[in-house]
């Protein structure tokens, strides 16, 4: 009989064991499963700035190499009296520039094809004051990128009869970012001055590439 009893408790016990590890395993589950795209979204985020971050430094370290000034790639025609009767752009040095940079933006994410950000706990949560707070959970992830660069100009007013012009360089990346079987991707554009200068008189509307 004693031995019953003892079975019988026993058996209580390693039931409500069990069951609570039963809940607890639910609940991680649960969380885990609300909190999960919340950390892949901040984990974007943060993923998001350093791409900017890798095409910045590509385009900047393009930009010291070379050297590029205003004249290199602008030429201004004048007639006798000296009024402006052209502004002519030369199409082969600017799309030779146009492929270095594109080339060197994606370079660059090669060299940085896998990158881990930190993500707080607390900031997944979605409750503002645990924002930040928590342990800090280490997200890996793929990059990939897809680069394409045109040119622009823009034509500003410098005062009377001056007029600033500014040769534009715009680039968009397509990056795609590749986590725990998750993809998200992000465009990112931006835009750099690559020559500028302020032209003395009359600008024609017609520009000449």
């Amino acid at each position: 009989m004693r031995y019953r009893r003892f079975s019988a408790r026993n058996n209580k016990i390693v039931f409500r064991l069990i069951c609570i590890f039963l809940a607890l395993l639910i609940g991680v589950l649960l969380t885990d499963a609300k909190l999960r795209p919340a950390i892949y979204d901040l984990a974007a985020v943060e993923a998001r700035g350093r791409a900017v971050k890798i095409i910045n430094t590509a385009v900047e370290n393009i930009l010291l190499k070379s050297g590029v000034a205003y004249a290199d790639i602008v030429t201004i025609s004048r007639n006798e009296s000296g009024s402006i009767t052209g502004i002519t752009t030369d199409i082969v040095k600017m799309n030779l520039f146009k492929s270095r940079v594109t080339n060197a933006v994606d370079d660059a994410f090669l060299q940085n094809e896998t990158v881990t950000v930190t993500v707080p706990l607390g900031s997944a949560t979605g409750v503002a004051f645990l924002s930040g707070c928590g342990p800090h959970i280490d997200v890996k992830m793929h990059i990939d990128s897809s680069s394409q660069s045109d040119f622009s100009n823009i034509f500003e007013s410098a005062g009377i009869n001056q007029t600033q012009h500014s040769v534009m360089l715009s680039l968009e990346t397509d990056v795609v970012l590749t986590m725990s079987g998750r993809r998200i991707t992000q465009n990112i554009k931006t835009s750099f001055c690559i020559a500028q200068t302020v032209i003395v008189g009359t600008v024609p509307n017609v520009m000449v590439e």
